[in-house]
């Protein structure tokens, strides 16, 4: 066990994130897309990732800081390190500024990852955690 079953994070602009994410979710391992408006879901295996519009009421300036209580950011697990480097070479065609080149990083022996982030700032990550070459 030990594994989440979903996530769900809101966005400031459902039109604008659901374009993104569509584009995304099946790069990252999850291809099936299930809409429960005004909410929008994306499965994999066992693991679903979903949006669905923040409430009004708690609008923010800027609306996400990895460094504010919550949600720091998201990683998927990549299969290989050709995966986050073909990866990192699309996202910003796709609107996912990149915040942290593809690279080993000091997290673990064979840690690869690309940090980037997706319409609101939320700071998301593709990481291959295997040996190092």
């Amino acid at each position: 066990m030990g594994a989440f079953h979903h996530m769900i994070i809101c966005v400031t602009d459902i039109e604008r994130s659901r374009a993104a994410y569509a584009w995304l979710m099946p790069e990252v391992g999850f291809p099936k897309r299930m809409d429960y408006p005004p909410s929008t879901g994306w499965e994999g295996d066992v693991h679903r990732f979903w949006i669905r519009p923040q409430d009004p009421r708690f609008v923010s300036d800027p609306p996400f800081s990895k460094d504010r209580v919550g949600l720091c950011e998201i990683c998927f697990q990549a299969p290989s390190r050709a995966a986050v480097d073909a990866l990192a070479r699309v996202l910003p065609d796709h609107g996912f500024p990149i915040l942290h080149p593809p690279k080993e990083y000091p997290y673990g022996p064979g840690y690869y990852a690309v940090f980037f982030s997706d319409p609101d700032g939320i700071k998301l990550e593709y990481a291959f955690i295997g040996d190092a070459p």
